[in-house]
């Protein structure tokens, strides 16, 4: 598959520990943005999509052992891994000390070969649980000093709720697609209504758990807005199979947090909505 490596002009390799680095881990493929905090601008963009699945993460450790980009100092590294398993706790409830203990009680997870981590999710007032690879925890934060470790719900999650504060009364629901699963989120009146992922094998899987979670909650299939991210052709069976029973379904194009140089104009940015997302999670 075709790999990709977006640089512009305004990179300055004797000024990156003013950057931000982002990366996005999963099985399909490894990906990474540089952002200028200065100016808001997103200066690199680079994708290694994956032929087979990197089921035992070798091809990620050779990217992150090897890559010029990620042997440069950064003000900020993000890391952000992909899956279906996680367990979002209210504030609340939430203790530090107890995060095996609360990941458990919704996933059976081998606490000797994967590591649970914690991410504030500061708009929905809440903790994102979810486990990693032990080795691949060790390997980046030896390789970033400064590392902060995110899942994928946390950006799409906070980008959500930022993008729904001006909706009044309103329901949204999110959807962004992933390969193999799907996260929803349903925000009513500003709040955090559900929050869940479904792992899925095809549309007919995709459609169902949707129009599940429109029946469960009562919601009105013509007059409530669904946005999709993670697509950008209209033509995508996904997207074409819910259009067909939510009419209010739209594709989300690129967020407005940030901006991006000209030398990015032909990322397709909607793909990686996450990955951009990152720093809003500082």
């Amino acid at each position: 598959m075709n790999q990709t490596l977006v640089v512009d002009q305004a990179f300055d390799v004797s000024i990156t520990t003013s950057y931000f680095l982002s990366i996005r881990a999963a099985s399909d493929g490894l990906s990474f943005c540089i952002l200028d905090p200065v100016t808001n601008t997103y200066i690199v963009f680079a994708n290694y999509p994956y032929d087979k699945p990197d089921t035992n993460w070798s091809q990620t450790e050779e990217l992150i052992l090897t890559h010029e980009y990620f042997k440069m100092p950064y003000k900020k590294v993000f890391f952000m891994t992909e899956t279906s398993n996680y367990t979002l706790i209210p504030t609340s409830l939430f203790e530090s000390d107890k995060i095996d203990e609360l990941y458990q009680l919704t996933h059976q997870t081998s606490l000797s070969t994967n590591k649970i981590l914690s991410h504030k999710v500061r708009m929905a007032d809440a903790h994102n649980l979810y486990e990693t690879p032990a080795f691949l925890y060790h390997l980046v934060k030896n390789q970033f000093s400064t590392v902060q470790f995110h899942h994928q719900l946390s950006p799409f999650l906070e980008g959500c709720l930022i993008s729904d504060q001006n909706t009044n009364n309103k329901t949204t629901i999110h959807i962004a697609l992933h390969p193999h699963f799907f996260d929803i989120v349903i925000i009513e009146s500003r709040h955090l209504k559900l929050c869940n992922s479904f792992k899925i094998n095809n549309e007919k899987d995709f459609v169902y758990f949707v129009l599940f979670a429109f029946e469960q909650l009562k919601l009105s299939s013509d007059q409530t807005k669904v946005n999709v991210y993670g697509i950008v052709d209209r033509q995508n069976s996904y997207y074409v199979s819910l259009k067909k029973y939510l009419r209010q379904t739209q594709l989300v194009q690129t967020n407005t947090h940030f901006k991006y140089s000209t030398a990015l104009k032909n990322v397709e940015t909607e793909k990686h909505h996450n990955l951009f997302n990152l720093p809003i999670c500082v």
